[in-house]
């Protein structure tokens, strides 16, 4: 007969493959909010740049504009601009790392 609480507290059973008891997401979700778009990790002294980019494009005769905005540490700003492309920039500012984190953590950004 299947004992299924054996068969969940098993780690290595694999009838359950998406159960795992250390997952290293969890453990890292909780200081997401401490990263820059490109994963370097943000202080509150740090200058972070909001660098928002438009792209457009014509498609069955309609003209589609993408605005998104990115925020990078004014380190990474030079190699952003070369990941998507300056003509596509529209505007830029910097704030300060701790106005960064807490709207990062209120999810503000996310909202944009």
């Amino acid at each position: 007969m299947f004992d299924y609480d054996t068969a969940m507290a098993d780690p290595a059973s694999r009838i359950f493959t998406n159960v795992s008891q250390a997952s290293n997401s969890d453990v890292q979700s909780e200081y997401d909010y401490m990263y820059d778009d490109f994963g370097t990790q943000v202080y509150d002294d740090d200058l972070v740049m909001k660098v928002v980019f438009k792209k457009r494009k014509i498609s069955n005769g309609c003209l589609t504009t993408l605005t998104f905005a990115k925020y990078v540490m004014i380190d990474n700003y030079a190699e952003l601009i070369d990941d998507i492309g300056i003509e596509y920039q529209d505007y830029s500012f910097a704030i300060e790392g701790k106005e960064y984190l807490q709207k990062k953590l209120e999810g503000a950004l996310d909202r944009e």
